[in-house]
Protein backbone atom coordinates (compact mmCIF):
# COMPACT_ATOMS: atom_id res chain seq x y z
CA UNK A 1 0.00 0.00 0.00
CA UNK A 2 0.89 3.16 -0.73
CA UNK A 3 1.03 6.12 2.21
CA UNK A 4 1.60 9.91 1.90
CA UNK A 5 4.26 11.17 4.28
CA UNK A 6 3.34 13.61 6.65
CA UNK A 7 5.39 15.92 9.48
CA UNK A 8 2.66 17.06 11.63
CA UNK A 9 -0.29 15.68 13.23
CA UNK A 10 -2.25 19.06 11.86
CA UNK A 11 -1.09 17.69 8.65
CA UNK A 12 -2.10 14.48 8.75
CA UNK A 13 -5.26 15.82 10.35
CA UNK A 14 -6.08 17.82 7.25
CA UNK A 15 -5.15 14.89 4.92
CA UNK A 16 -7.48 12.17 6.22
CA UNK A 17 -9.86 14.63 6.09
CA UNK A 18 -9.39 15.57 2.46
CA UNK A 19 -9.34 12.17 1.57
CA UNK A 20 -12.64 11.22 3.47
CA UNK A 21 -14.23 13.67 1.54
CA UNK A 22 -13.06 13.05 -1.91
CA UNK A 23 -13.70 9.84 -1.72
CA UNK A 24 -17.20 9.90 -0.34
CA UNK A 25 -17.93 12.61 -2.76
CA UNK A 26 -17.13 9.85 -5.44
CA UNK A 27 -18.95 7.15 -4.15
CA UNK A 28 -22.66 7.25 -6.22
CA UNK A 29 -24.43 5.05 -3.93
CA UNK A 30 -23.52 6.17 -0.80
CA UNK A 31 -22.34 2.81 0.68
CA UNK A 32 -18.69 4.12 2.05
CA UNK A 33 -18.23 3.65 5.67
CA UNK A 34 -16.53 -0.09 5.25
CA UNK A 35 -14.33 1.75 2.71
CA UNK A 36 -13.37 5.01 4.31
CA UNK A 37 -12.28 3.36 7.74
CA UNK A 38 -8.51 3.74 6.53
CA UNK A 39 -9.02 7.64 6.90
CA UNK A 40 -10.50 7.16 10.69
CA UNK A 41 -7.05 6.67 12.63
CA UNK A 42 -3.94 8.40 13.08
CA UNK A 43 -0.91 6.37 12.01
CA UNK A 44 2.90 6.97 12.62
CA UNK A 45 5.03 4.83 10.80
CA UNK A 46 7.82 3.35 13.32
CA UNK A 47 11.16 4.05 11.67
CA UNK A 48 10.68 7.45 11.97
CA UNK A 49 7.47 8.72 13.93
CA UNK A 50 6.32 10.33 10.85
CA UNK A 51 2.62 10.52 10.30
CA UNK A 52 1.25 8.12 7.06
CA UNK A 53 -1.86 7.92 5.62
CA UNK A 54 -3.07 6.15 3.08
CA UNK A 55 -3.39 7.46 -0.56
CA UNK A 56 -6.55 8.27 -1.77
CA UNK A 57 -7.13 7.79 -5.42
CA UNK A 58 -9.35 10.73 -6.04
CA UNK A 59 -6.57 13.01 -4.45
CA UNK A 60 -3.25 12.37 -6.69
CA UNK A 61 -0.14 13.18 -4.88
CA UNK A 62 -2.14 15.98 -2.67
CA UNK A 63 1.70 17.92 -2.72
CA UNK A 64 2.50 15.41 -0.15
CA UNK A 65 5.31 12.82 -0.87
CA UNK A 66 4.11 8.94 -1.08
CA UNK A 67 6.12 5.75 -0.38
CA UNK A 68 5.20 2.35 -0.64
CA UNK A 69 5.05 0.98 2.75
CA UNK A 70 7.36 -1.75 4.06
CA UNK A 71 7.14 -4.11 6.79
CA UNK A 72 9.11 -1.94 9.29
CA UNK A 73 7.13 0.22 9.36
CA UNK A 74 4.18 -1.24 11.28
CA UNK A 75 4.39 -3.14 14.83
CA UNK A 76 5.03 -6.96 14.36
CA UNK A 77 2.18 -9.06 15.30
CA UNK A 78 3.31 -11.48 18.25
CA UNK A 79 1.64 -14.97 18.09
Amino acid sequence: MRYYILDTQIESDQCRQECLIAYTNSVPDGDYKTQTTEWATEQQRLTDNKYIVPVCPNLGTFGYAIETASDDWFPTIEE
